[in-house]
């Protein structure tokens, strides 16, 4: 039977530190926007943001997701952290750590995280169901947004693009194989990018 070793009590950045520096599995609860389970490696912190190279359920690493240290409401050790470093290990799956990933704030993550993958998923606070995922690539910065040339989940291009406010971010994924087959299946847009359309109009 496994002993779950519990991070010690000192706040959730330096938990977080703790994780990354001692390579070791985690579960982080965001209670206020999900409630599910982040579950993987800690691989990069600044004092706002973290990012987290996910394990999926098939015990293969499975993309990478950024989020506020100011979310997380709680961290602890994989209670699995065994198993899950064994399979890992068995599945010749490695832990990668992206170089020079910028976490300073929404605007640097996104275009870090374009500069490593093709797609970028900003998932959207919505208050009824949580996070909502738009996927697409980035293809400008505003003030208070970043603007998203979207795919829809049939991998076809919207013509137009869509602005998503810094304040209803949850959190920024890319790398993943959902993502890949995404784009496997879209290729580059075909048709030319309209202009914008307004804020006040819907996305979807």
């Amino acid at each position: 039977m496994t002993t779950v070793v519990p991070f010690k009590a000192r706040g959730v950045r330096a938990e977080l530190r703790e994780a990354m520096e001692g390579r070791v599995p985690v579960r982080l609860l965001r209670e206020r926007l999900n409630a599910g389970v982040v579950h993987g490696y800690v691989v990069a912190l600044s004092r706002d943001f973290c990012l987290v190279a996910e394990v999926g359920d098939a015990m293969r690493f499975d993309g990478y997701l950024a989020m506020a240290i100011a979310d997380i409401s709680a961290i602890e050790e994989d209670p699995s952290r065994e198993f899950v470093e064994k399979a890992l290990a068995l599945r010749g799956e490695a832990l990668a750590v992206p170089d020079e990933f910028d976490l300073g704030d929404w605007a640097t993550i996104a275009r870090s995280a374009m500069r490593l993958a093709p797609l970028i998923s900003l998932n959207m606070i919505e208050d009824e169901d949580g996070e909502i995922s738009y996927v697409g690539q980035l293809v400008d910065l505003e003030p208070d947004a970043l603007v998203l040339r979207e795919l829809d989940p049939n991998a076809r291009w919207y013509p137009d693009t869509g602005a998503y406010e810094f304040e209803g971010l949850g959190s920024i994924g890319f790398g993943s194989g959902y993502l890949d087959a995404l784009w496997q299946v879209a290729g580059l847009p075909a048709d030319p990018q309209q202009p914008r359309a307004s804020r006040s109009d819907k996305v979807h």
